[in-house]
């Protein structure tokens, strides 16, 4: 058998044919391949790619990368924790968390909690006086290291002070 099967064909006739045999199919699949793996190489070559990294350079970059999936990781524990298991009040049909230790009982509405961020907002507080729910404006945000929500009642003088939610009895 001959090694190179591309000598019993005639590889200029195959553009003009419509059907190919299961030979000269594999014929152009290799030629195809071939040719991308080079172009493919190429390409790695030019955008600096192909750069082959010694075992400390592997697990220095093993560790960042590790680090950093702990550190997300943690954060979105944290930011979980914040509303799990908390005690839920219904108002008029909405849905509210109470916060604990403050001046006052002031509550959150569950969907305005999940809307908070690192960056401080302006955020409406409820509070219950016999005829009503009261409205009061604080500026509230939370941090990635606490399972706290940093408010602080004045809007202009910001002073903040962190309070959890009321977990459930």
């Amino acid at each position: 058998m001959d090694k190179n099967p591309t000598e019993k064909l005639d590889i200029e006739s195959f553009s003009e044919k419509e059907t190919y045999t299961a030979e000269e199919k594999k014929i152009i699949m290799d030629r195809l391949n071939r040719e991308r793996l080079v172009h493919q190489k190429a390409e790695e070559g030019l955008s600096g790619k192909n750069k082959s990294y010694s075992e400390d350079e592997k697990k220095k970059i093993l560790t960042k990368l590790n680090e950093k999936r702990l550190s997300i990781q943690k954060r979105e524990e944290i930011k979980k924790n914040r509303t799990y298991k908390k005690q839920i009040y219904k108002f008029e049909a909405k849905e509210y968390y109470k916060f604990v230790n403050m001046e006052r009982e002031y509550y959150i509405k569950v969907t305005d909690c999940k809307k908070i961020s690192n960056r401080p907002t302006i955020v409406t507080l409820y509070y219950r006086t016999f005829e009503s729910l009261q409205k009061k404006d604080v500026l509230l945000k939370t941090e990635i290291y606490s399972e706290k929500f940093f408010i602080s009642y004045d809007v202009m003088r910001v002073y903040y002070r962190g309070y959890p939610l009321e977990d459930e009895k």
